[in-house]
């Protein structure tokens, strides 16, 4: 071989291991999406510091990181930078993301400013033309919601400042909130979740107009909001995953607006829920997720060896079943995301030398159930014991619509493989490797942040 082409041969070697890297694994700069522009959004990062009094009736001195709702700043930061470099996997997961009607240039906003039951919140009861006012608005709310979420990440990624003019117009419509009547509707929870998920990050990144950028006014506006709303549902007595999106919006209120008592209660009531149910509705991880240990059709112990975790709602039907997993994932990475940890029993904060974060609570226990739902799913046989649902017992899993699986796998896997740096092929984590790697880029969702390819891929992936 002659030096001319020992040469070449000696480059491509060098460019293929830049490209491909020496884990063998693809990570190829795909091409970079049109939508990029010349501006980087930066984030603001801050920690406050406050305190709040623990399960033992103990003053502790805590703190607070902003941005932190559902995405830490090391996770926005990765996501930005590598979707502006093409790199994959995050470069088709952006190009999917970008697709969502729900992140497009001209979204669909259902706030009706002219409509006083956008302003004044009522109750479960006919208004007009409406049957249930509160159902009216609470379904529009919802998508608002999910709306400026995308919209504010599609701005955080892009720099193309007409995301935010439609997030940031958004939100300062929902400021105009004045009234809600004391009737449970979880959309509200939703909303609230939603609209502090977005305002972290609005509120860490300036713009190109000035006008478009957060202010106090801004927060203070939203914060009366959070409060007016919070009538409309709480984060202890409700059922199943609607039990969970109580709980988001309790949670998002609480770190949006630094209170850490808020934010402690919101915990424990993800993880055990004590103020609830001891089983039946309770959408907590302890009881949704639930070590089966008594047949509650025959009040029967279940032996050891037949003790197993199931999710309870699956019972219900395969839809709901997968907002638990929905629901508790996010919750979960919330907390994380704020580097908090629990005890590994009672589920309440603890910086113990044995708290372990929530994903690992009761042994890996939201892993354990939605292991169990996607086997179920991919079609293998699994044990159910019957279980109370507080609205009757579940004396099987409802097979309609067997076979689905919906795009709330990511939090879970990039947790695993990438922090808790587990072999994905093992037993334990192989139903979830192989149900999400099968469907990546994991898609979206209008109740969840969900796309967990593009937001949760940590930066070790390249």
């Amino acid at each position: 071989m002659g030096w001319v082409k020992r040469l070449a041969l000696l480059i491509g070697t060098i460019v293929l291991a830049t490209v491909v890297g020496w884990t063998g694994r693809d990570t190829q700069a795909a091409s970079i999406s049109s939508l990029i522009t010349s501006y980087q959004p930066q984030l603001k990062t801050s920690q406050e510091k406050t305190s709040y009094t623990d399960s033992a009736g103990k003053t502790q001195q805590a703190t607070i990181s902003h941005p932190g709702i559902t995405m830490s700043a090391e996770q926005l930061e990765t996501m930005q930078k590598e979707v502006r470099a093409g790199a994959e996997p995050w470069a088709d997961a952006f190009n999917a993301y970008a697709n969502d009607s729900f992140a497009k240039k001209n979204p669909r906003i259902y706030f009706q400013p002219g409509n006083d039951i956008f302003i004044h919140i009522l109750g479960p009861w006919r208004s007009g033309n409406y049957a249930n006012p509160s159902e009216y608005v609470g379904d529009r709310v919802n998508k608002d919601g999910a709306t400026i979420f995308k919209q504010t990440i599609m701005w955080y990624i892009t720099g193309d400042i007409a995301y935010r003019a439609n997030a940031m117009n958004a939100i300062r419509q929902y400021e105009k909130i004045q009234s809600a009547l004391s009737a449970y509707n979880f959309r509200f929870a939703t909303l609230t979740y939603w609209l502090a998920a977005s305002a972290e990050i609005l509120r860490a990144t300036d713009c190109q107009d000035s006008s478009l950028n957060w202010t106090q006014n801004d927060t203070d506006n939203l914060t009366r909001v959070f409060n007016v709303l919070s009538v409309t549902y709480n984060a202890h007595s409700y059922w199943m995953n609607q039990h969970q999106f109580n709980v988001l919006g309790t949670m998002g209120r609480a770190l949006f607006t630094n209170n850490y008592q808020l934010y402690a209660e919101a915990v424990e009531a993800t993880t055990v829920n004590n103020a609830g149910a001891h089983g039946g509705n309770n959408g907590s991880i302890m009881y949704q997720m639930r070590l089966m240990t008594k047949n509650d059709q025959t009040g029967e112990p279940v032996s050891t060896a037949e003790q197993h975790v199931q999710l309870i709602e699956m019972g219900r039907d395969v839809g709901h079943a997968w907002d638990d997993v929905g629901g508790l994932s996010t919750l979960a990475q919330t907390i994380y995301s704020q580097g908090t940890k629990v005890d590994p029993a009672t589920g309440t904060i603890s910086t113990a030398d044995n708290a372990v974060n929530p994903f690992n609570f009761l042994n890996d226990r939201i892993l354990a159930g939605t292991t169990y739902m996607i086997r179920y799913e991919k079609g293998e046989n699994v044990l159910w014991t019957p279980a109370d649902s507080s609205r009757g017992i579940y004396t099987q899993i409802n097979p309609a619509g067997r076979g689905r699986i919906d795009p709330f796998l990511g939090i879970l896997y990039n947790y695993y493989k990438y922090d808790q740096k587990v072999n994905m092929n093992d037993d334990k984590y192989r139903p979830l490797t192989q149900a999400y790697e099968a469907r990546m880029p994991e898609g979206t969702s209008p109740d969840y942040p969900a796309a967990g390819t593009l937001l949760f891929t940590r930066s070790s992936a390249n």
